[in-house]
């Protein structure tokens, strides 16, 4: 099933062209692509484990990419109580079914660049929705990262907020009850923190705690709008 999935976003093995994709899309920003899941949602594991093949490959469909994963808290009493979920994550998604009119938040919910969702592991519809995605700009960002903290420098353009969100590559999960119990499932560019960094228009500096016991991950600043529309974005590798 996942194989299929990767051949509608052309990720299915390594070649040189791959490569050369990424080189012609270099003076691009990458699009964020954002799931919306749950360890104790049984459609939710398919989805988990493309978003990391995404995350891996850093490109689809000729673009680069930079993918998020955010656990809700709406499934914590039906079994299972997902130790990476937020009830922040869960008030971003309903921001989003506002922004595209949706009547509902279900997982897995993919979003990408803020303006379309679909289901997560609908594969062509990933594709198409990341083919279709507004080029993103490059924005100013910067991070000084030590073992305790990242500290994010960022000058927001016109009409957008700067946000950086921190992910952590977690271990995998051993879920004992529930609609999964007895998978190990992934936890990959799980989403730990998020923060504005710089309003509209103007620079920004923030600092934000690392806690010893996460494991190692990374960072993007992404320009978004009141629209809830994603204009560009910076990785901020460690």
């Amino acid at each position: 099933m996942i194989r299929n999935l990767l051949l509608g976003l052309g990720l299915a093995g390594c070649s040189a062209a791959a490569g050369e994709t990424m080189k012609a899309s270099s003076d691009e920003a990458p699009v964020v692509i954002e799931l919306f899941t749950s360890q104790g949602c049984s459609s939710c594991p398919p989805a988990d484990a493309l978003l990391e093949k995404l995350a891996q490959a850093g490109q689809a469909e000729g673009r680069p990419i930079v993918a998020l994963s955010f656990h809700v808290d709406y499934w914590n009493d039906l079994g299972w109580a997902d130790p990476f979920s937020t009830h922040a994550w869960t008030e971003r998604q309903q921001q989003y079914s506002r922004a595209l009119g949706d009547d509902r938040v279900y997982t897995p919910e993919l979003v990408v660049g803020g303006a379309a969702g679909m289901v997560g592991s609908q594969g062509a519809k990933v594709a198409q929705a990341i083919k279709a995605a507004p080029k993103q700009q490059p924005i100013e960002a910067t991070a000084a990262w030590s073992a305790a903290s990242v500290e994010i420098s960022a000058t927001a353009p016109t009409g957008a907020d700067v946000w950086v969100a921190i992910w952590e590559d977690a271990p995998r999960t051993k879920v004992t009850s529930g609609e999964n119990s007895g998978e190990m499932l992934l936890g990959n560019r799980v989403v730990r923190k998020l923060e504005r960094v710089a309003v509209a228009g103007k620079p920004g500096t923030l600092a934000v705690a690392l806690p010893a016991t996460w494991k190692a991950g990374g960072a993007v600043a992404f320009a978004q709008r009141p629209d809830r529309r994603i204009i560009g974005a910076r990785v901020l590798m460690r």
